[in-house]
C-alpha cells in the first residue's frame, strides 16, 4: 500500500483524523500506518490485541479505527461494539468472506487483500459522512 504524490484529489480531508490501527500482523499494520501517514492522518497507535486497544482509545481522541476481525485467535466484534459506542468511526478489516450481518452498522468492511486505492476511497468515504468536529 502506498499513496503517490499525485494521489491529491479530496485527501485534505483526511488531514489532522486520528485514527487506531488494530491488526495482528505486522506487515499489514505497518504498511496501514504509513499509508495513513502518508494521507496526513495521525495514527494514535498500531496494536494487535483488543486490550490494548481500549487502553490506547481510553488514553487518545481516536476518530476512527480500523480493526481486523481476527486479534491473535481473538475475535475483535466487542471491541469494534466498544468503539462504535464510544462514537468512533469503525473500518472493520477481514480475510473472511462470510461476514456476520451484525457488522453492517459499522463505517464499513474491506477485504483483504485491499488495495492502496480501496483504501483511500473508503476513508474518503467514510470521513465525508460523519465529519470529525
Amino acid at each position: 500500500m502506498g499513496f503517490g504524490k499525485s494521489d491529491r484529489n479530496g485527501l485534505s480531508s483526511l488531514q489532522g483524523i486520528c485514527v487506531l490501527v488494530v491488526e495482528d500482523g505486522w506487515q499489514v499494520a505497518e504498511a496501514l500506518k504509513l499509508s495513513l501517514e502518508k494521507l496526513g492522518m495521525v495514527v494514535v497507535g498500531r496494536v494487535a490485541t483488543p486490550a490494548e486497544a481500549r487502553r490506547l482509545a481510553a488514553e487518545h481522541r481516536t476518530d476512527l479505527a480500523i480493526v481486523d476481525v481476527n486479534l491473535k485467535g481473538e475475535m475483535g466484534y466487542k471491541l469494534m461494539d466498544w468503539l462504535h459506542d464510544r462514537g468512533t468511526q469503525v473500518i472493520v478489516i477481514s480475510g473472511y468472506e462470510d461476514l456476520p450481518r451484525s457488522l453492517e452498522k459499522f463505517a464499513a468492511v474491506l477485504h483483504k487483500p485491499f488495495t492502496a486505492t480501496t483504501l483511500l476511497t473508503t476513508l474518503q468515504r467514510v470521513m465525508e459522512r460523519c465529519p470529525t468536529t
